[in-house]
C-alpha cells in the first residue's frame, strides 16, 4: 500500500542536490574515497563567484595555462593558487548551503562500487528522520555512477511505526536507484521518487562547487590538512563521517 504522507512529501522546488567524489575506489591510489553531497539554490551567486575566480587566475601565466588545460573548468585537484582557492571557498561557504559527506578508508583494498549508493541512502534516512524537505532533483557528475541509465532515487513499501512509549518512531522501506523504464513500468507503486540527472562538470558550476568542497574534505582526511575545511566551517557545518566500506572480492 502506498504511504500517502510520504507520497505527498514536500519538495523544495528551488533547490537541487549535487554529488561528486574525491579519491578513487581502487586498491592503489588514494588512501580514502570521499563522496560529497551539496544542496543549493544560488546559481546566480555561484556564477558570479566562479567568474571572479577565473578572472583572478587569468591574471597570471600559471593560472591561465591551468585553466586552458582544464577547458575552463574549476577543480580542486592541482588548483594553481592557494590564496585564490581559499578566497573562492570562503565566498562559496558564505552562501551557507547544505553539505554532507561519507568517506571510506580503503586499507589497501578496492571499494565496491555499490558503496557510492550509500551517500544517497544516508541522505534519504536523514531527511526522513528529521522531516526535511527533499530536493526536487539530484545532479551527479557523469563519472559518479557506473550505470549512466540511473534516472531516479525511489522508495517503496514505506512503513512508519511509533514506539509503544510514544517517544519516537522507526521507518522501514525499500530503497532503489532505478532506470527510467523501470520507473514508468512501476511508478504507481513508489512512495517517493527523486529525479537523478548525469551531467558533465565542465558545463555545471554547481558540480564544480561540489568538487571544490569534496576536494577540501578529501585534503583533510587524506593529508590531515584542515586549511580548506576550516575556511568552510567558518560558515557551514560539514556533516558526515568515515565508515567501513564493503570491499570487492578478488
Amino acid at each position: 500500500m502506498i504511504n500517502k504522507e510520504l507520497r505527498e512529501s514536500k519538495f523544495d522546488r528551488f533547490k537541487t542536490g549535487y554529488i561528486d567524489e574525491s579519491g578513487d575506489c581502487g586498491a592503489k591510489g588514494s588512501l580514502c574515497l570521499v563522496l560529497t553531497y551539496i544542496c543549493l539554490d544560488e546559481k546566480k551567486k555561484i556564477s558570479k563567484i566562479m567568474k571572479k575566480t577565473k578572472e583572478a587566475l587569468m591574471r597570471t601565466k600559471k593560472g591561465n595555462l591551468w585553466l586552458n588545460r582544464h577547458g575552463g573548468e574549476i577543480k580542486f585537484n592541482s588548483f594553481p593558487d592557494q590564496h585564490i582557492l581559499l578566497k573562492t571557498l570562503e565566498e562559496l561557504a558564505k552562501l551557507k548551503f547544505d553539505i554532507m559527506f561519507r568517506a571510506f578508508k580503503k586499507e589497501g583494498k578496492e571499494v565496491n562500487l555499490s558503496e557510492k549508493n550509500r551517500l544517497l541512502h544516508d541522505l534519504l534516512i536523514e531527511s526522513l528522520v528529521n522531516k526535511k524537505l527533499f530536493p526536487k532533483k539530484i545532479v551527479a557528475d557523469k563519472d559518479y555512477f557506473k550505470n549512466k541509465k540511473i534516472a531516479c532515487l525511489a522508495v517503496k513499501d514505506y512503513v512508519e511505526e511509533t514506539y509503544p512509549d510514544g517517544k519516537g518512531s522507526r521507518q522501514s522501506y525499500r530503497f532503489d536507484l532505478i532506470e527510467e523504464d523501470e520507473y514508468y513500468k512501476d511508478q504507481t507503486n513508489f512512495d517517493l521518487v527523486i529525479v537523478i540527472k548525469h551531467e558533465n562538470s565542465k558545463n555545471s558550476l554547481e558540480l564544480q562547487t561540489a568538487d571544490l568542497v569534496s576536494g577540501a574534505i578529501f585534503q583533510e582526511l587524506e593529508h590531515n590538512d584542515k586549511t580548506y575545511t576550516d575556511i568552510i566551517r567558518k560558515y557551514i557545518s560539514i556533516r558526515g563521517g568515515i565508515i567501513k566500506p564493503a570491499y570487492t572480492e578478488k
